[in-house]
């Protein structure tokens, strides 16, 4: 049909998944457009089929229409080469009730003879004058995109608003991802299917809660790089990297019931590299039998996911809404340590203590010497310790130092990094 081809289109980018495989767009996806100054949202949907029987496709078929219906105007595209279908005609019969603006565009007009021959056939649909476009080729994307802002509402001056958390909920396939999703925003916003990899976008959606804004992105399931089978995997793997690069907080999901896997400690470990702050759930807590082995399981969990040891560990349910309360309290406490800042002169009464409790190391006889302790950013935290020499710097020296700027200024939920300046340029890290 060619919906992703025209959002990407329509919004100059690349960022819908576009594939020949039919079905590859199953959520609603949200994108920012501007067309001559203009700035409007668009939606991409999965294909509308009423008539379906499947139950990924009436989910599917679901989100479509709820994207129409919060809509100010809808664009139903149908497929020149196909002519009109029984499923062109049944989706006509939703539209024309509508009380909105529809524009029937027909795809894959690519020259005069085809715009001739097939046209006249979409008159049929009761939708008004069949507009041409080839999506493939930008033929009549401007005039599309022309009639789209003669069509929106008159907009209103927005106040700038608090930009909020914008929060990457990631997890292998299955752990119950999509479901918190849904738990955590009151509504079913991504399809939940029993399938493994149902989510191949990442879909955005913004909430307020308590005056509070929250962009949540829900991706796909993190595969294995041996275990991408098709373009279609491989795209949404980007699709989790874009993901995180656009985060601040990232909700790491396991399923409590199967335990830490190596993939969940991969995951974890992209997400330290990051710089994220983060949130662990040990999801599916209501499939853990045994209950007197509860904290064994939240301290394995901690042993095994190392790399983000300083995270929040809170166990949950999407099912019974189990521990779902304490989710966005552990996401605020995470992203105020990420984006806070220390002090210099806090930072330097560490520094006093430090050298009179615990001395630096010394290699050969040279000691090292801190002369000065700097918050140099944030979002991570990243502090520089001017030194003498930087080569006497060892990694048990440099954990020790971060155990300490922890147990003073805590920054739970935040990865820390500590740099080291010094006279000589040769390193030691």
């Amino acid at each position: 049909m060619g919906k992703s081809t025209l959002v990407n289109r329509l919004i100059s980018s690349h960022e819908a998944i576009v594939e020949s495989e039919p079905g590859v767009t199953r959520d609603r996806n949200y994108y920012e457009a501007d067309w001559r100054g203009v700035k409007f949202k668009l939606i991409d949907t999965g294909g509308l089929d009423p008539l379906t029987a499947d139950d990924l496709s009436r989910s599917i078929s679901r989100q479509a229409l709820y994207a129409a219906k919060e809509s100010d105007l809808i664009i139903f595209i149908v497929d020149a080469s196909d002519g009109v279908t029984a499923l062109d005609l049944e989706i006509a019969e939703n539209l024309r009730p509508m009380s909105k603006p529809v524009l029937l565009v027909v795809n894959k007009v690519d020259n005069r003879r085809v715009e001739e021959e097939a046209l006249p056939e979409f008159y049929q649909l009761g939708l008004g004058e069949p507009f041409p476009i080839s999506a493939l080729h930008g033929l009549g994307i401007g005039e599309l995109l022309d009639w789209v802002i003669s069509e929106l509402p008159p907009g209103e001056v927005e106040e700038k608003k608090d930009e909020g958390i914008t929060i990457a909920i990631l997890g292998r396939p299955n752990v119950g991802k999509s479901s918190l999703f849904n738990k955590l925003i009151g509504e079913e916003r991504s399809i939940i299917c029993e399938t493994p990899g149902t989510t191949r976008d990442a879909v955005d959606t913004e909430i307020i809660i308590d005056g509070r804004h929250y962009r949540f992105v829900d991706t796909a399931g993190w595969r294995r790089r041996s275990r991408l089978t098709d373009q279609v995997e491989y795209y949404s793997l980007v699709r989790v990297w874009r993901a995180l690069d656009r985060a601040d907080v990232a909700l790491l999901v396991i399923d409590a019931s199967e335990g830490v896997t190596d993939q969940d400690q991969k995951i974890a470990a992209r997400i330290r590299e990051d710089g994220l702050a983060s949130v662990v759930l040990l999801n599916k807590w209501d499939l853990v039998k045994d209950k007197a082995i509860n904290q064994d399981l939240v301290e394995d969990a901690k042993e095994k996911l190392q790399f983000i040891s300083y995270s929040t560990f809170i166990r949950t349910s999407a099912l019974t809404g189990f521990g779902m309360r304490k989710i966005l309290p552990a996401v605020e406490e995470a992203y105020a340590s990420w984006s806070s800042r220390i002090q210099t002169a806090q930072l330097n009464r560490m520094r006093e203590d430090l050298l009179l409790k615990s001395p630096p190391p010394s290699k050969r006889g040279k000691h090292l010497h801190i002369y000065y302790i700097v918050q140099a950013r944030t979002s991570p935290p990243e502090f520089v310790f001017f030194v003498n020499d930087k080569r006497l710097v060892t990694r048990g020296y440099t954990r020790f130092l971060e155990r300490r700027l922890r147990e003073i200024f805590q920054f739970p939920g935040s990865p820390i990094r500590i740099v080291f300046r010094g006279k000589k340029t040769a390193t030691l890290e």
